[in-house]
């Protein structure tokens, strides 16, 4: 029986490497572990991928030069699985989003966001403040391009009717409500990231204008400096959404 190559270690120690960062995943889901203990182990395990990718190219390498297929295949899944750990986050989060400026509070009103009430009782002590950080911040959204579509949403819809509206909205998209008034035009929500599911909190507020009703919201997280894009992807979809809707009751009318 022809004794099989050390190189197959490679991508076994990748296979090990990635299920160590997928249980750390679950945990942070099931809330059994804290995030920064579950960063710490996507840090240690995602620079160690990609330690053992490299050495995996140099096997290849030297596969190519030998001639030994059995290595050539052992490094090539070595680097391939070693790539996941990057690739994966690319993905989901797209590359133009790690270039956004690192602040995790974006609202479509920079002069006077939207205030949390609801939310202030189930944050934690180590959670990012409610607090909006003021003109810093604004001024961070406000000279990123990227954010530039983040803007109140002008509906000819009484306020009341526009945040029953906008309450169904959230609804649908599997936000968990935690105070509604839709006489005072005010809405609070948590929604939670797909995949390491985050609690980020939203507020919406509806306001009256001449011709109806004026929509701002502010999305924030709880933990982190950058957010990578979540929060204004957030309202971007929820403004959409609403937008939508909006239309469909003017053609009801």
């Amino acid at each position: 029986m022809r004794n099989r190559h050390w190189s197959r270690w490679l991508y076994r120690v990748q296979w090990l490497l990635l299920t160590v960062i997928f249980l750390a995943a679950v945990a942070l889901r099931l809330e059994l572990l804290h995030f920064r203990t579950v960063f710490k182990i996507f840090q240690y395990a995602g620079l160690a991928a990609i330690g053992v990718a490299l050495i995996s190219i140099l096997v290849f390498i030297w596969g190519l030069v030998k001639r030994h297929a059995d290595a050539r295949r052992a490094a090539m899944w070595g680097t391939l699985l070693g790539l996941l750990p990057v690739a994966v986050p690319l993905l989901t989060v797209g590359p133009d989003n790690f270039d956004v400026p690192p602040i995790h509070d974006i609202s479509t009103d920079l002069g006077n966001p939207p205030e949390y009430r609801a939310v202030l009782s189930i944050r934690d002590p180590d959670d990012n403040s409610a607090e909006y950080d003021g003109e810093e911040v604004a001024r961070q959204q406000r000279e990123a391009d990227i954010y530039a579509d983040i803007q109140p949403l002008m509906v000819a819809l009484p306020v009341e009717q526009a945040t029953a509206l906008a309450a169904k909205v959230a609804e649908d998209m599997g936000w968990r409500i935690l105070d509604r008034d839709d006489k005072a035009g005010h809405l609070e929500a948590v929604d939670r990231t797909l995949l390491l599911g985050f609690s980020d909190d939203v507020v919406v507020r509806v306001t009256a204008t001449e011709d109806g009703s004026r929509v701002d919201v502010r999305s924030s997280s709880r933990v982190g400096i950058s957010d990578l894009g979540k929060n204004a992807e957030r309202i971007r979809a929820f403004l959409s959404d609403l937008e939508a809707r909006v239309r469909q009751v003017g053609k009801g009318a």
